[in-house]
């Protein structure tokens, strides 16, 4: 028994048996443990830029497709505006022809219709001239405004002094209002008159008069008056009026 002295402490020990092949094996596991560490992460690196690689182009062929895909649109919308171009020159080509023509069927008819006026005329003189007659229409304007008084005159030719000529009159100006034909009667544009059939009862004659006030944008073109008879004989008169030769 080894000798102790008394009183002092005591380590425990433990006696194991010597195996250095043990230390050897550990070695090596540790040195290939940090070498596959090592080989892993340069694997994680490289994968990483060649998913980088690809990915860079995956993108680079989707903008190239893109970017084809966008030349096609814009020849196709450079070949839509080059035909609509073209359709309105055609178009405006069109519409000075047609321009031209509506002119020229608008002076025929203007032309028509003073033809057409004078025969009426003609025919209205040489007609029976017993009964209501037009003996007159004035118009005048008033201090270059678009006001303007008028006066109509009818009579019965060969009256006796003891019969009533009784039948109405119909007054209307025809002109042009923003671009269309418009026909306004007597009564909408003068006060003096509150029906389109002016009332007519005389033994000699009678006198329509009043004022009357041109509608704004309204350029007049004639007068039409048409005078009925009923009795003692049945007549109709129908005549045009050319409008004053005056700005409005």
């Amino acid at each position: 028994m080894p000798n102790v002295v008394k009183g002092s402490r005591q380590d425990k020990m433990m006696v194991v048996p010597y195996r250095p092949w043990q230390r050897l094996f550990r070695l090596f596991g540790s040195i290939s443990l940090v070498s596959l560490s090592t080989l892993g992460g340069f694997a994680f690196g490289y994968y990483q830029i060649y998913k980088r690689d690809a990915s860079f182009q995956i993108g680079l062929e989707e903008q190239s497709a893109v970017v084809e895909r966008l030349s096609v649109e814009n020849s196709e919308l450079r070949r839509q505006v080059t035909i609509l171009e073209r359709s309105g020159v055609l178009d405006q080509k069109i519409n000075e022809s047609g321009e031209q023509t509506i002119s020229r069927l608008r002076n025929q008819l203007a032309t028509l219709e003073q033809d057409l006026t004078y025969y009426r005329n003609v025919v209205s003189k040489q007609a029976d001239d017993t009964g209501l007659m037009i003996s007159e229409w004035d118009l005048k304007r008033i201090n270059q405004s678009s006001r303007y008084r008028y006066k109509l005159a009818v009579r019965q030719q060969d009256a006796d002094g003891d019969t009533y000529l009784n039948g109405y009159v119909d007054v209307s100006v025809t002109g042009h209002q923003d671009g269309q034909t418009v026909i306004y009667s007597l009564n909408e544009i003068s006060e003096e008159q509150e029906q389109d059939e002016i009332k007519l009862r005389f033994k000699f004659f009678q006198y329509i008069e009043g004022e009357l006030m041109l509608p704004e944008n309204f350029m007049p073109d004639y007068v039409r008056i048409v005078a009925t008879e009923i009795a003692p004989v049945s007549k109709t008169i129908d005549r045009e009026y050319p409008w004053l030769n005056t700005k409005h």
